[in-house]
């Protein structure tokens, strides 16, 4: 079950607030994110109209967009990547779950949107019958809800689907692109799961993508979209644009639509209404390459996480510095000894840590010849590594050498640790470099350890 107010979970890399009410939802890059609405009302940037909490939500509360009768707008704002120093993304995933009143109804022939990912490049165009063009450029992928107007309405259904302005949707108005019916015919006053992908086009080239799935079935595919033309190559992912409107003509009646469990991030949430974890526990490291060496780590108690006291979170995309190093190897070798200290680990967290990593001769300091520092801060290089493990395993003999090693200082540590079968190169399947200068990230360490401790 949720907990009341847990929202989005997140690591070290690049935490952000998503400001939406007196609450707070953080997302960084490369995680997931979800908004449960448990946290009270909530509003986005940019907010045009708001929603209200209900308390049936498809899980906990949820969140309630009403279309007045006479009206067209429920719910508008924004969360915008660049406000939270966050990098826009081409590639973004979402799921929400939405449920139609029991008593919905579309006008014929109007629709209406529903939230998804826009770029509307501070222009008036993309919306209200707008398209891009090359002096205003700008593209939006909101979904939406429509009658069936290919064949016999049913009542108490909705169909739902894409409304998309891009380079080549029509003059007045965006396309519209309903999904399978099959699949998207959404029954009236039931909870479906709506997810959502999109890859933007290379600019001046047809070939974004966007997809569809409800309840987990595939509904939509299209990987044919023109989202930028060839200089517009600027215009990535700016907003989730939480976006619930009647088109057309003046609602008749009181149209209401509820929200939960919304979720945005770079690889697919699914329909757990909760985070995904790994084996071990960690929300952000499931679909890692490294997740398995992770897991390993964790239950061989080298790790516990980076995000005390909680601990959910490993961080894998982070660079390791050297007091993170330490750490794990003291853990991993048991390490024990005391040393009289450096001059400027006094007072850090892994001071006691590195002080063993000294007393074992694994490190002597950063700053040859005279070694009263050890940086403990500074994130550590792929050579550097090897000369770590090295020491502390005692590896000895010449190993296999790689065409970007021959004179770096690490060149024989690197040999040793490829002859111990711990590192094959960094450019499979070829592998014939090293790239000793690249800063090693925790989930590369994983994999490292767990080489080296054949665990």
């Amino acid at each position: 079950m949720r907990s009341p107010s847990r929202i989005f979970r997140v690591s070290l890399l690049a935490i952000a607030l998503f400001s939406i009410g007196s609450g707070g939802v953080a997302f960084a890059d490369g995680e997931f994110g979800e908004e449960t609405f448990e946290d009270g009302v909530k509003v986005f940037e940019e907010v045009v109209f708001d929603g209200t909490q209900i308390a049936d939500g498809h899980v906990g509360s949820g969140l309630r967009s009403t279309i007045p009768v006479g009206g067209h707008w429920g719910s508008s704002g924004h969360w915008i990547f660049e406000s939270h120093g966050l990098t826009e993304p081409e590639e973004m995933w979402w799921r929400y779950y939405v449920r139609f009143a029991d008593d919905f109804y579309i006008q014929s022939p109007n629709r209406g949107k529903l939230p998804g990912p826009a770029n509307l490049n501070g222009t008036p165009n993309c919306r209200g019958n707008k398209p891009s063009t090359s002096s205003q450029p700008c593209w939006s992928a909101r979904m939406l809800f429509s009658r069936n107007y290919d064949g016999t309405d049913v009542d108490g259904k909705t169909l739902i689907g894409f409304y998309v302005y891009n380079v080549d949707s029509p003059p007045t108005r965006g396309h519209i692109w309903t999904w399978d019916e099959d699949v998207a015919y959404l029954d009236n006053g039931e909870w479906y799961c709506v997810e959502g992908k999109i890859t933007l086009n290379t600019p001046g080239v047809a070939d974004g993508t966007l997809l569809g799935f409800v309840d987990g079935a595939q509904a939509y595919e299209n990987n044919e979209v023109f989202f930028r033309r060839a200089a517009e190559g600027g215009i990535d992912i700016r907003s989730f644009w939480f976006d619930v409107y009647y088109g057309g003509e003046e609602s008749a009646t009181h149209n209401i639509v509820d929200f939960d469990s919304l979720a945005l991030g770079p690889t697919r949430q699914g329909c757990d209404d909760g985070l995904p974890t790994s084996e071990a526990g960690f929300v952000d490291t499931v679909g890692s390459v490294f997740e398995a060496d992770i897991d390993k780590l964790a239950f061989a108690g080298i790790t516990q996480g980076c995000n005390p006291p909680v601990n959910d979170q490993y961080c894998p995309d982070n660079s390791v510095n050297r007091g993170q190093m330490a750490a794990f190897l003291v853990r991993a070798f048991d390490l024990d000894g005391t040393h009289p200290g450096f001059n400027d680990t006094a007072g850090n967290i892994f001071e006691v840590d590195i002080g063993k990593l000294a007393a074992a001769d694994v490190t002597k300091g950063c700053n040859p010849p005279v070694n009263d520092e050890y940086c403990p801060n500074v994130s550590v290089t792929r050579g550097q590594m090897a000369a770590f493990l090295v020491r502390a395993l005692e590896l000895t003999g010449p190993g296999p050498t790689f065409t970007d090693t021959a004179g770096s200082i690490y060149e024989q540590d690197i040999g040793k640790l490829a002859a111990a079968g711990i590192t094959l190169g960094c450019n499979p399947p070829v592998n014939d470099k090293f790239c000793p200068n690249v800063v090693v990230t925790r989930g590369q360490m994983a994999a490292f350890l767990v080489r080296a401790l054949g665990l």
